[in-house]
Formats: C-alpha cells, structure tokens, sequence
C-alpha cells in the first residue's frame, strides 16, 4: 500500500485559497481555528472570547472555504498518528517557506532534538523526580513549533515513561505562529502542556503579560502537577484513577471531539469537525 503524502496533501488544500488570501494569512487562520477548537473543549475563562475570534476569523471566508480548514486539521492529525516522532507543522511551515529568516528563525531538526532529549534520559534522574513528586518537568523557552518537547515526549515513552500523565510539557516563544503550532501538536499527541505567548527573557512564564494556551491533557492530569497536601491526598484515595480519561470525556463528551489510538497505543486527540 502507498504510503500518503499528507504534506502535500495539505499543500493541495492551501492551494484552494490562492489568489484571494495570502498562504501567510491561510496559515495563521488556520492555526488560531485548530489551536481555538482545541481549547474550548474545556470551560475556561478564555473560552467566549476565543470562541467570538474563531467565528470573526470565519467570517472573512466563503461557505466553501470554511470546510476547508477541518480538513486541514484532519491531515495534521493523520500525519501525527502515523509516524508521532516528527515536527509535521513546523516542516510544512518551512515546505511552505513561511518561515521568517528576517527573524533569525530556524527550527531544530527533528533527529538533533531526538538526541539532546535522549541524553537527558543517561542516568537515574527521571526516575528519582518520578518517585519524588509523580511527574517530570520539561521547558522550552523557545520553543518554536515543539520539535524539541515532542522528541522529548517519544523519548520518554521509550524509556518506560508515560507522557501524557507523568511528563509536565511547558513552551514559551515570542511568536505567535509558533507557539501556535506547538500548542496543536501538544494537544494532538495528548501532552499535558502550558504553551505561552511571550519573551522568555523579559517575561518568562508566568509572568501576567503572557498569553497561556494549556492543553485538555494538562487539565486532566492538573490534579497530579499540583504540590502539596491536595495533591497527595488525590493519590492517595486513588482519585488519579478516577480522574483519568474515561471519566472525563464520558461524563461530557464534546460532539466535535474523539480520542483515537495511535500504532504504538498511545492516545491522540482527534477534532472531526469545526466547532
């Protein structure tokens, strides 16, 4: 069987916008729709306003062109449950030389981020942080599309490590596009992630000034990332079992969203339609 071409696949969608909106607009309205559907699966205090974004961006396209970017997703998705060990945004976002070089932009390559995160992974320290407080921690404060945290996610899972309740994801960056791309493939490949919008340097994370997108998988697991006497006692009465995501996702389950399986068993969030 062939294997799909979903890079260009996705090319091929974006090439149905041409001569009415630029590929960089195309883009970034493509991003803010996912990142947004993504999000308000969850009641946060953001939620109407992202909501009133996500049909205001809508606006400015045509009937037809709104179904455009599900499928657009959809390929992102695909691409993600075949082969999970990839950067698939920030390639495309470099296929499409959207890219700002002016910026000094450059995305690490998928296979250096794969060994700077196995190194991390020589010793015992993983583990010992393991049984010291129930999860690991992982920063990027410039985090581009996320290639280093995802390297850093199937990392783990080699190692024995499940991510999706045990590794804390937490990516900054100055630029918009970018953190939006980290935020959708965080929230695809199920990390539970706090993805910021803003400089590392003069506002690092949490600093008020900055833009926070948190994964559905970080609300999930936020019982297990939180310290102290509440977070032990969750464990304790075995409340993480109860929390986990059948209970979730059962009790009120989004009509636009489903949890498919990955080939190695992993879970991924799946959006079927726009919300």
């Amino acid at each position: 069987m062939e294997k799909r071409d979903y890079k260009k696949e996705f090319c091929t969608l974006m090439d149905q916008f041409a001569f009415r909106y630029s590929r960089w607009q195309v883009w970034n309205d493509f991003l803010s729709l996912s990142a947004i559907s993504l999000a308000n699966v969850i009641p946060t205090p953001e939620k109407e306003e992202r909501e009133e974004k996500y049909h205001a961006i809508l606006s400015g396209y045509r009937e037809e062109e709104r179904e455009i970017f599900p499928q657009m997703l959809h390929l992102v998705v695909l691409a993600l449950s075949d082969n999970p060990e990839q950067d698939f945004l920030g390639s495309l976002y470099h296929h499409l030389e959207l890219h700002q070089e002016q910026k000094g932009q450059f995305f690490t390559p998928y296979h250096i981020c794969e060994f700077m995160s196995e190194i991390q992974f020589t010793d015992s320290e993983a583990d010992e942080m393991l049984k010291e407080r129930r999860y690991i921690s992982v920063n990027d404060p410039a985090c581009g599309a996320g290639a280093m945290l995802i390297a850093f996610a199937n990392v783990a899972r080699k190692h024995g490590i499940n991510y999706q309740k045990h590794v804390l994801f937490v990516a900054q960056d100055i630029d918009r596009t970018a953190a939006m791309m980290c935020y959708i493939q965080m929230s695809l490949l199920g990390c539970p992630a706090i993805v910021v919008i803003g400089d590392s340097l003069a506002k690092p994370f949490p600093h008020p000034d900055n833009e926070v997108w948190c994964t559905l998988f970080y609300y999930l697991n936020h019982w297990r990332f939180a310290s102290g006497e509440a977070g032990e006692r969750q464990e304790d009465s075995g409340v993480a079992e109860e929390q986990g995501m059948a209970a979730v996702t059962l009790e009120h389950p989004p009509e636009n969203v489903r949890l498919i399986e990955g080939a190695d068993g992993q879970l991924m969030l799946c959006m079927e339609t726009a919300s």
